[in-house]
């Protein structure tokens, strides 16, 4: 009974796969990038690896002299892998708030993604870019924009 039970557990999560060539194409954001605009004395990286089911982790950091001042961990995966027909992505920021921080993917392309979460204060709007050779990335809302350009390492 046991085993008839973590088949059929088995055959209906193999039934829910998600296909996710229908998500945002991001190999262009993976690998190891430093920030070039950083302000004096600072050196701020950001790492991206895409994972085997097509979603992404990122982690952000920025050091002054040898001390981590600044760490956040992302995540760039779709909103409800549960649901069969749910094409919504999200990118999921850790550690900057008490809890994760939840932006919607609005709008893709071949290389460059913007996602949204107007509930929150700042940044309401992220958007990353590939130019070229360089990453952009953009934090906003209606009053405000910091802009940060990365080199591949």
């Amino acid at each position: 009974m046991k085993r008839l039970l973590l088949l059929l557990t088995i055959c209906s999560l193999v039934s829910c796969k998600r296909d996710f060539s229908k998500g945002p194409q991001l190999s262009w954001l993976q690998g190891k990038w430093q920030r070039v605009d950083d302000r004096a004395g600072r050196i701020t990286f950001e790492n991206w690896r895409m994972q085997i089911d097509g979603s992404f982790l990122g982690h952000g950091f920025t050091l002054e002299e040898k001390d981590t001042v600044f760490e956040e961990k992302l995540a760039i995966k779709p909103l409800n892998i549960l649901v069969k027909n749910d094409n919504r992505w999200v990118l999921q920021v850790t550690g900057v708030n008490e809890s994760p921080t939840i932006f919607e993917f609005k709008k893709f392309t071949n290389n460059s993604f913007t996602a949204v979460n107007l509930e929150n204060e700042f940044p309401t709007h992220i958007r990353y870019c590939l130019i070229n050779d360089s990453l952009k990335a953009q934090v906003y809302n209606d009053q405000m924009s910091i802009d940060y350009t990365f080199k591949k390492l």
